[in-house]
């Protein structure tokens, strides 16, 4: 699996040029707010329109502005968890898990309703209403939507950052275990440092609207550049390093 994305967009105030590949991995776009990071996620989701450029999955374009190619969202197989953890509030959980599939038997929706409950740790909870339900349980139920239809990547904008901070470890580690039992290529924005150190196999980052750097975790933390925000990085390392 290989994901191309060559992306140009301009809005009031704001330029986006950016251009990065990835495999199949656990791939974190880093950045201060504002850098054009979620904007990214809508264009390979295809919930908006850039103005220029090219999104491939493996040899199947996605988005081509030049040969006039714009895949609709519902073709694209991707999953989308956003921060917010929208979910249905007049439906049950898994109601709301049900949500993620179309078009599949109810033979085969039931099976991986019950393959989704188990894996995200929802047992129990099928019958109630997300007003029912605590945080770490609602983004749990998001991720179990979006991942029902079987996804060939999974887009998370910033789906931890209103957890509290045992909570947010809790879905690192649920996020991990996702990757492997999936074997789903996984596009995580983010702003958290400890995050980014700790769950990615690669990391892209992002300054006002442009890459500045991409590398391993191990690449960047140890060999901090000139940037602003690779001396954030540098400056908060042993922050990092040692798990605070």
């Amino acid at each position: 699996m290989s994901l191309t994305v060559q992306l140009k967009k301009r809005v009031p105030g704001f330029s986006l040029d950016v251009q990065w590949e990835m495999e199949n991995e656990l791939t974190v776009l880093f950045g201060h707010s504002g850098s054009g990071k979620s904007m990214t996620l809508q264009f390979i989701a295809g919930l908006a329109e850039p103005d220029e450029g090219r999104i491939c999955f493996d040899d199947k374009v996605l988005f081509d502005k030049a040969s006039r190619v714009n895949v609709p969202p519902q073709n694209r197989s991707v999953g989308y968890v956003v921060q917010d953890r929208v979910l249905f509030p007049h439906m049950t959980v898994r109601q709301n898990i049900a949500f993620g599939l179309r078009n599949v038997p109810n033979d085969e929706k039931d099976k991986r309703i019950r393959e989704m409950i188990k894996l995200l740790y929802l047992d129990g909870l099928e019958d109630k209403f997300p007003a029912r339900i605590s945080g770490g349980e609602k983004q749990r139920v998001t991720l179990a939507r979006a991942l029902i239809g079987r996804p060939k990547v999974l887009l998370l904008d910033e789906p931890f950052s209103a957890l509290d901070n045992p909570l947010r470890i809790e879905m690192r580690d649920l996020l991990r275990d996702i990757r492997y039992r999936f074997d789903v290529p996984i596009i995580l924005v983010s702003h958290d440092m400890l995050e980014t150190y700790s769950i990615a196999d690669k990391i892209v980052i992002y300054g006002q609207g442009r890459v500045v750097r991409t590398g391993t975790p191990q690449e960047i933390f140890s060999n901090p550049l000139s940037h602003d925000v690779d001396l954030y990085m540098a400056l908060n390392l042993p922050l990092i390093l040692s798990g605070h």
